[in-house]
């Protein structure tokens, strides 16, 4: 499939999953943050040639450049800047606008056959909390409540047997991932198998973020909302969400392989989803692996705003996919 040649070669056993690779460079601790970042930068490097050559170390020592990154995040936490809210807070002490604290929690996982066809069946993980705030939310009971505590050890040696059985991914998803990357990171080091890394995400994550867990991403699958901030403010409460997407889609576009989802929304066509869908043509190309969803239906708060309290018309999908047919040529 054009555009995830890699994620392919993995699942035939002809490459290593990204975080595999980390977990085999060889990395020192350090105490202080500002001593680790120096230390990620120059494995990051290193990581990148390892990569490309795919000349991998065959052992994995006893502190790597996965553990690093971990213990990265979990320092980032004590002035949380994982998205560009950029809360500061400490989340040892308290919880920001996500309501996450430390500790991670999530309401299921599952083999998951109703996503893209070339990730079904997808290992999918369901992490509670967002870090947006959408009026609209059709995951509203997974964003607004804590269900099950994760456990690295026990959800790695579920990811492990999914995989087994058939995984051709695991895909780390809420909600959103965002604000549980350390967590993940922690899962990440007791996987075993050689599995995919999905990261289904609103594509809101800061820079310093994408620094550290885009060496463990395999594919980004991210969605891609609004084609304006106004609209990202009105029914996400997002500040800057079209400047901090568009930077993080093109990042991912030189760090990963990437899949984007567009949510068509009623009223919302030529605000939304034309631009959108050009930038992606004129930015990452025609050939960019594009989903346009017309799933849409209004739930949670979507009633108190009459422009999307309705379900899409027959009209509105037809001129949508007359758009995306205009200015791309890899349509899922």
């Amino acid at each position: 499939m054009v555009g995830l040649e890699r994620y392919e070669a993995i699942n035939r056993g002809e490459a290593l999953a990204k975080f595999q690779i980390a977990k085999r460079i060889n990395a020192e601790k350090a105490e202080s943050l500002d001593e680790m970042l120096e230390i990620h930068r120059k494995l990051k490097r290193e990581f990148a040639k390892v990569l490309e050559s795919g000349d991998v170390p065959d052992e994995k020592p006893d502190y790597s450049f996965m553990h690093l990154k971990r213990d990265i995040l979990y320092e980032m936490l004590k002035s949380c800047n994982f998205c560009e809210r950029r809360c500061g807070v400490n989340r040892y002490e308290k919880k920001g606008f996500c309501k996450c604290g430390v500790t991670s929690y999530f309401s299921s996982e599952f083999l998951h056959v109703g996503e893209e066809p070339e990730l079904v069946p997808s290992h999918t993980i369901f992490f509670n909390r967002c870090t947006f705030a959408c009026v609209f939310c059709q995951n509203y009971d997974i964003v607004y409540e804590d269900d099950y505590i994760v456990d690295a050890r026990e959800l790695a040696y579920i990811i492990d047997v999914r995989r087994r059985q058939g995984s051709k991914n695991v895909n780390f998803v809420g909600g959103n991932p965002d604000q549980h990357a350390h967590t993940i990171a922690e899962i990440l080091l007791y996987v075993e198998s050689n599995v995919p890394v999905v990261w289904n995400s609103n594509m809101y994550h800061s820079e310093e973020l994408a620094e550290v867990i885009e060496d463990f991403v395999d594919v980004w699958l991210g969605d891609f909302k609004y084609g304006n901030d106004e609209c990202a403010r009105k029914y996400s409460k997002v500040a800057n969400y079209w400047k901090v997407v568009t930077r993080n889609f093109l990042r991912a576009k030189e760090n990963g392989e990437l899949l984007i989802r567009h949510l068509v929304m009623p009223n919302h066509i030529e605000c939304c989803t034309e631009p959108i869908v050009r930038w992606v043509a004129e930015n990452l190309g025609r050939d960019t692996r594009f989903n346009l969803m017309f799933q849409y239906y209004p739930t949670f708060k979507a009633w108190e705003y009459p422009e999307i309290a309705r379900r899409l018309t027959r009209e509105e999908m037809e001129k949508a996919a007359r758009i995306a047919e205009k200015y791309l040529s890899n349509l899922v």
